[in-house]
């Protein structure tokens, strides 16, 4: 395939009823490369739980893309297997789950009923495991869609830290302090991630009604979390964290001022979330997971690099551990310490 040339001359012919005065003085093609598709491989394995692998092709990153961007669709006759340790391989399947390429959702007025328009249904499924994650394993994914190179990633799963979390006294009525307590295993060079989940079982929504959308206060069946804001002023999170101590949501950190002892850190959570538009339980729930290197790498680029709003930033590479394709497979052993409501 040969490169496509991108004419501002085109560009402008094509724009001249709706923006006159175009300038037609030479204009200057860029050829961009031609587009090589590749398989695209990712998933985070997460210790005690199934696996879900997503496969997809490549798309052209310099082709159109539609506004409103639909998920992937996922090759079916894709073979995909995960061996674990070396062992016997296991062939995954996919898990059906159906995606449209053009979804519009409408609210009628007069009836009060929702309207939803799909077009160009496609299958969008995960490939998923029968077995369980196991902690300290080695598992080894790999994609074979036909008419491509066989994409291959590895990822040692962590092992589960043990982590203890109390509440205390924090002196002021708006404010909840936790005493957090993480047990690090001796040598392994762990890396953590750290949230601070608020339960709630309701939520503010605006849903259709006769004369037109209306707010309402949605009950759940099952209660569900958020990330919450938390303050803290322990050096090793706000080394971590790089944001201001007062303002902390999602924080990796290492254990290298710790490896293989405790460190214990105190963090403060608002009693109530002004932000939030859902409706609360009172149960806080810590969150702390070990996770991979690839996966800290990651998070180091997408959540602290600091260049969303920089218009001198270069591009970034983000990490990849996936051979013969792209993607990234990751690996993780939560812990969650739930603690009841004052």
């Amino acid at each position: 395939m040969r490169p496509r040339p991108v004419s501002r001359r085109t560009l402008c012919a094509a724009l001249l009823l709706t923006a006159p005065g175009c300038d037609f003085t030479p204009s200057l093609d860029i050829n961009t490369p031609a587009h090589a598709p590749q398989t695209v491989l990712r998933a985070v394995l997460a210790a005690g739980e199934e696996a879900s692998v997503r496969v997809s092709m490549s798309r052209d990153p310099y082709g159109v893309q539609p506004l409103n961007r639909p998920p992937s669709p996922t090759p079916v006759d894709a073979i995909v297997t995960v061996q674990r340790d070396g062992g016997p391989v296991e062939q995954l399947f996919v898990r059906p789950q159906t995606c449209y390429r053009d979804r519009v959702v409408a609210c009628n007025t007069g009836t009060g009923l929702t309207e939803v328009s799909e077009e160009g249904p496609f299958e969008c499924g995960a490939f998923g495991t029968t077995q369980t994650i196991e902690p300290g394993a080695t598992y080894t994914l790999r994609a074979d869609v036909p008419g491509l190179p066989p994409a291959r990633a590895a990822v040692v799963v962590p092992r589960i830290a043990q982590v203890d979390a109390v509440e205390e006294a924090s002196g002021n009525a708006d404010i909840r302090r936790l005493r957090v307590r993480v047990h690090d295993v001796a040598g392994a060079g762990s890396r953590y991630a750290l949230t601070i989940q608020r339960e709630y079982d309701a939520f503010r929504a605006t849903v259709c009604a006769p004369g037109g959308p209306r707010d309402t206060t949605i009950a759940l069946g099952v209660p569900d979390a958020y990330e919450t804001r938390f303050a803290s002023a322990d050096p090793v999170l706000l080394a971590g964290a790089r944001e201001p101590g007062d303002a902390l949501q999602f924080v990796t950190f290492t254990d290298e001022t710790f490896d293989g002892g405790l460190h214990e850190f105190a963090v403060e959570v608002p009693v109530v979330d002004l932000a939030s538009s859902f409706t609360p339980t009172g149960r806080l729930i810590v969150q702390l997971a070990v996770i991979s290197d690839v996966l800290y790498d990651a998070f180091q680029i997408t959540y602290f690099s600091l260049g969303d709003y920089n218009p001198f930033a270069e591009p970034v590479n983000l990490p990849t551990n996936v051979d013969g394709g792209l993607g990234r497979v990751g690996a993780v052993a939560i812990t969650e310490v739930v603690l009841a409501g004052p």
